[in-house]
């Protein structure tokens, strides 16, 4: 949290105990503030629509309940004879149809294999070249704003200088009024007391 917004001229946090009060007044201040940190708790819930989302809300149950979530099922991807009904054609016929499937997705995997150790290198290669230039972009717009950070802080600090030096002006000037606002005030009460003290005389002479 940042407790002054003068950094360069600001000299008053450095007190002993200073910044750590102006801390707790910041602190007092924010708990006053409207709305509170939760300013969405006055609005409704809004409306999910899970209308016919059967799957979604049968998951949003178990993690409500805090249930764990059930393990894949594997078993269509195992080659084996059926379990039972060995002597039903069906069954050796959906046997046969899992294990074909199987067969194809083995020879997808290894195509893909294939693929991979044809244009592999190259397809990384490029793909290393695209992160290089992505780097350098990103390096580039990062400079771009340190520079301008830099620049915004160099342009406050002269602006704070610069204030500061007309404040301390002001000022000076404030106090040369008050000191002359004193000597006159004291010079009155001089004259004052003079004319007082020769009244009586006056008054005589009359």
């Amino acid at each position: 949290m940042a407790s002054s917004a003068l950094a360069y001229i600001d000299t008053q946090l450095d007190g002993e105990g200073v910044r750590e009060s102006v801390r707790r007044l910041i602190e007092q201040e924010m708990r006053s503030f409207r709305p509170a940190r939760d300013y969405v708790a006055h609005l409704p819930l809004p409306e999910l629509g899970l209308e016919g989302t059967h799957l979604l809300q049968s998951e949003l149950m178990r993690m409500s309940d805090g249930q764990p979530m059930a393990p894949l099922d594997m078993t269509h991807l195992a080659i084996d004879p059926p379990a039972q009904g060995r002597e039903n054609p069906s069954a050796w016929q959906q046997a046969i149809e899992n294990a074909k499937s199987q067969i194809e997705h083995q020879v997808n995997r290894a195509d893909n294999l294939a693929l991979l150790q044809q244009h592999g290198p190259d397809a990384w290669r490029t793909h290393m070249d695209e992160l290089k230039h992505s780097l350098l972009m990103i390096n580039t717009q990062l400079d771009a704003v340190k520079s301008d950070t830099d620049l915004i802080n160099r342009k406050r600090k002269y602006e704070q200088l610069e204030a500061a030096r007309k404040l301390r002006a002001l000022e000076n000037d404030w106090l040369e009024a008050v000191h002359k606002n004193h000597a006159i005030e004291a010079a009155i009460e001089r004259v004052r007391a003079e004319h007082e003290a020769l009244q009586p005389a006056l008054d005589q002479a009359e």
